[in-house]
């Protein structure tokens, strides 16, 4: 089981990737930590002339219907994954549960046999387990590229309607505060949702 738990804690820890997080870098309040009736902050109107702007591509990729999509796709996998797991997993517990009850009344010729099908069965969970983790980053990377090659036209149309010199990416420790004014992160998203899906 514990090699399930490892598992199971790399799929939500690449699952973080796509979680939420504001200009300032810092995850969003739970539902327990946000006011009751906190309404979201009225958005600022874009300063004229002014020619760079910032986006936040972590609420992109988790705000956006093509992010969204993404992270449920992973999500969908790692399930799957999880599951083939957890039914190797129920089938060693069984074999080992079969010879500790019965071990004492089985031939030598059976013990031996149940034994080599246990530590098979281990070495089965432990492939799946490196197979799922590799096949899960492997996945994820493949739409991450697919992301970016949608997210760079967003981007492109939000510079050129904005008439912007340059947008400058927050969240990554790259800007320590900005102009709320300045940010640009709604028209990313309503630009990258409103693309053509790709055939």
């Amino acid at each position: 089981m514990r090699l399930l738990s490892v598992v199971a804690t790399t799929m939500v820890a690449l699952m973080i990737v796509l979680a939420p997080v504001d200009a300032t870098g810092q995850p969003p309040a739970t539902p327990a930590q946000a006011p009751a009736e906190a309404a979201p902050p009225a958005r600022l109107p874009f300063p004229p002339g002014a020619t760079h702007a910032y986006v936040d591509l972590q609420r992109v990729a988790s705000q956006s219907a093509v992010g969204q999509a993404a992270n449920q796709q992973v999500q969908v996998l790692s399930d799957q994954k999880v599951a083939e797991i957890e039914a190797t997993n129920a089938e060693l517990a069984a074999s080992q549960q079969k010879l500790q009850q019965n071990g004492s009344v089985m031939s030598a010729e059976a013990q031996l046999q149940l034994q080599g099908e246990i530590e098979t069965l281990n070495l089965n969970v432990q492939r799946q387990t490196q197979d799922a983790e590799a096949e899960v980053v492997r996945f994820q990377q493949g739409l991450q590229i697919e992301f970016n090659s949608k997210l760079a036209p967003a981007l492109d149309q939000v510079g050129a309607q904005r008439g912007l010199s340059f947008i400058l990416s927050v969240g990554e420790g790259g800007i320590a505060w900005a102009n709320p004014a300045l940010d640009v992160t709604e028209d990313v998203i309503l630009a990258l949702d409103a693309a053509p899906p790709t055939p």
